[in-house]
């Protein structure tokens, strides 16, 4: 039809492809100009001309193309060159190294910013390693106290004249306490399971454990006033009911370390920690108290006057109470060659963790204030002298502690348990007489010394603290859960 004749190959209006095939220098001839009274044949002049005007890489765009047909094809077979594939000819300039290249955007297989990341992806695992280093040297290096957690009963018992003395055994075995001369068996719960009663005329004192748990040290008295330091096996089970016949097998048949003449006391039993040595003290008829070293059959050795010994962690050093000018109790750190001794702080009944940390009981005065006055001033207060357990870490001070004047107290230890503040009985019925008697200037209650911790002993892996409390006409055994603090610089407690 003729509508369909003027787009015909013949038409020379009509507009073909841009490549090699109609460039000017081909060898082929130039399409016949259409009317010039076409607008559309203007338009197709114009183009032709511009076309014209502007070269072409005609190499460069092949290079291109066979470049992108090989990624193409290493694309679609996993990075395998498909064969037949166009590639570049060897020898040929790469694109944009010559000067027909320049001005032109980066290749497709090198993407602009490619490469950049990995240059840097080192210092990802760097800065974690940094963090990891120092929170390792901040967890090592860092100053650390203890505090105290969660409080639990594990038993109570009526009080006498003696002090409660007891041990723990380890791995959660149980625990040993000598009340009415006999010794109790104790599981980890606080249930009694067994005693064990000496042979008539004869008591038990001071148990000690070994570390290890395998051997029971004691005191064992006469009604004649002669006393011995025994030691028996233990069995390595819990001290469950079918463990207290073992155990009594196991006092009948313990060796004499040690014998001891008549009117002298042997007390604070003590292992060091390879369980090789036992620390005791001894209290002569005139009141003075020494502290020896007891090992494997030798001779007793002296390291000078105290009592209650416990052995640092490692062995080398013992802290030791002793009687300061004053009467106050002190502690002083010894070595068990008796060489090297120093005043440490004041305070009595030391306990050595096997974390390093010394626990002690010192009494400090305290004032409590019961009512106020209608301005807010303390009007009914009450003062006396209480007990609080406080701890430090001997290895912050070095293998030589500062000397300490008489009196002197460190800066460095810490707080564990406070006293008991709450107003007793005799605090009541004195409000009650001052309120009958209309009184209603300030006055102050001055009470005697309470001594409301008998002793004190850290648990074998050191996580708990047990603690003899007296609470009335009882003494309950205490165990505290502790947990490990960081503490800054200039922190108090």
């Amino acid at each position: 039809m003729g509508g369909n004749k003027s787009h015909n190959g013949n038409n020379p209006d009509k507009i073909t492809p841009l490549d090699s095939r109609h460039n000017k220098g081909a060898g082929r001839g130039e399409t016949d100009p259409p009317p010039e009274d076409s607008s559309l044949g203007e338009l197709l002049i114009h183009m032709r001309r511009v076309r014209q005007a502007v070269p072409v890489n005609t190499r460069l765009r092949e290079e291109l193309r066979a470049r992108l047909l090989q990624m193409q094809a290493a694309e679609g077979t996993g990075g395998t060159q498909r064969p037949g594939a166009a590639s570049t000819p060897e020898g040929a300039p790469q694109p944009g190294a010559t000067s027909a290249g320049k001005g032109m955007p980066p290749s497709p297989a090198q993407p602009a910013g490619k490469g950049r990341w990995p240059k840097y992806f080192w210092l990802f695992p760097a800065v974690l390693l940094l963090a990891a280093g120092c929170w390792l040297w901040w967890s090592a290096l860092a100053p650390k106290t203890l505090e105290a957690g969660t409080t639990r009963e594990i038993s109570r018992f009526w009080l006498e004249d003696s002090p409660l003395e007891f041990a723990c055994a380890p791995r959660g075995r149980g625990f040993l306490a000598v009340r009415g001369s006999a010794l109790l068996l104790l599981d980890q719960y606080g249930n009694q399971t067994g005693i064990v009663k000496p042979p008539g005329g004869q008591s038990y004192a001071w148990p000690a454990l070994t570390p290890s748990g395998d051997q029971l040290a004691l005191v064992r008295r006469y009604e004649t006033g002669e006393a011995e330091i025994i030691r028996a096996a233990m069995p390595a089970v819990p001290l469950a009911p079918e463990a207290a016949p073992q155990v009594e097998r196991a006092l009948a048949g313990a060796a004499v370390l040690l014998k001891v003449d008549k009117g002298k006391n042997p007390a604070g039993l003590a292992w060091s920690p390879d369980g090789k040595t036992l620390a005791y003290s001894l209290e002569e008829p005139g009141g003075k108290e020494e502290i020896f070293l007891l090992t494997g059959g030798k001779e007793p050795v002296s390291l000078g006057p105290g009592r209650n010994p416990a052995w640092s962690p490692d062995g080398s050093r013992l802290a030791v109470e002793r009687a300061g000018p004053a009467g106050e109790p002190e502690l002083w750190l010894v070595t068990p060659g008796g060489g090297d001794v120093r005043r440490l702080t004041g305070g009595r009944q030391p306990a050595w963790s096997p974390r390093g940390y010394l626990a002690f009981i010192r009494a400090k005065t305290t004032e409590r204030v019961l009512t106020y006055s209608r301005d807010g001033s303390p009007l009914f207060t009450v003062r006396q002298r209480q007990e609080e357990i406080r701890t430090i870490n001997p290895e912050l001070l070095g293998e030589r502690p500062p000397k300490q004047k008489e009196n002197q107290t460190l800066s460095t230890d810490r707080l564990l348990l406070a006293p008991d503040t709450t107003p007793g009985g005799t605090e009541l019925n004195w409000l009650r007489q001052l309120e009958m008697e209309g009184v209603r200037e300030p006055r102050t209650l001055l009470l005697d010394q309470l001594n409301n911790y008998q002793s004190i002993h850290f648990s074998p892996d050191g996580k708990t603290l047990l603690v003899a409390r007296r609470d009335g006409g009882t003494v309950a055994l205490v165990q505290v859960e502790l947990r490990e603090k960081t503490t800054g610089r200039g922190e108090k407690q």
